[in-house]
């Protein structure tokens, strides 16, 4: 770095924040989809406790995103690991993250309009309720509904498809785009 260059050197991975938040925010939204799929599975008298729970886990995803945002805002990242098909493979990152990251924002944010909607709360990690601005079933419940889990399935594929990018650099480019990644590992 020269007198001139202010800018800090880039790290070779992740920091430990980064890395939880990335990967309990990975744990977190399967989890919520699995649990959005089961829940007609159980007896409607018996569902409270699965809505409960796929309702906190979205609230949490939510509070996670905005935590990554600002901590991202105020750390460095590392470089991008460059591949035999730059600039295209660039912009095809940079795009990628950015429809992952508008999913993890639509969907826990259409999470909230659908119970809005139908006229029911959300709870806020049992602190308290989120009441909605409208108090009966609207008539666009269902089209809310229906786009909060079409954004919900594309999610699950997008993240899907960043997971497999992530292990083909690993085995294929042999580059350290996972390892950097990594819980646990040394930079």
């Amino acid at each position: 770095m020269t007198a001139l260059d202010t800018s800090p050197a880039r790290p070779l991975a992740w920091d430990p924040v980064a890395k939880a938040l990335h990967w309990s925010m990975a744990a977190l939204i399967p989890l919520a989809w699995v649990l959005a799929i089961v829940i007609d599975a159980f007896p409607r008298e018996s569902r409270g406790p699965v809505v409960y729970a796929h309702k906190t886990a979205g609230m949490l995803i939510l509070a996670l995103l905005v935590v990554r945002v600002l901590w991202r805002m105020t750390h460095t990242a590392p470089d991008t690991e460059k591949t035999p098909w730059e600039p295209l493979a660039g912009f095809l990152v940079k795009a990628g993250h950015g429809l992952l990251y508008l999913l993890m924002i639509v969907v826990p944010l259409g999470g909230i309009a659908t119970s809005f909607a139908r006229g029911k709360p959300v709870p806020v990690f049992g602190l308290f309720d989120l009441v909605g601005p409208w108090v009966d079933r609207q008539p666009f419940a269902g089209m809310v509904t229906e786009m909060h889990e079409t954004a919900a399935h594309l999610l699950l594929i997008v993240a899907f498809a960043h997971a497999v990018i992530g292990i083909l650099h690993h085995v294929v480019l042999k580059d350290r785009t996972l390892i950097r990644m990594k819980p646990f590992a040394k930079a």
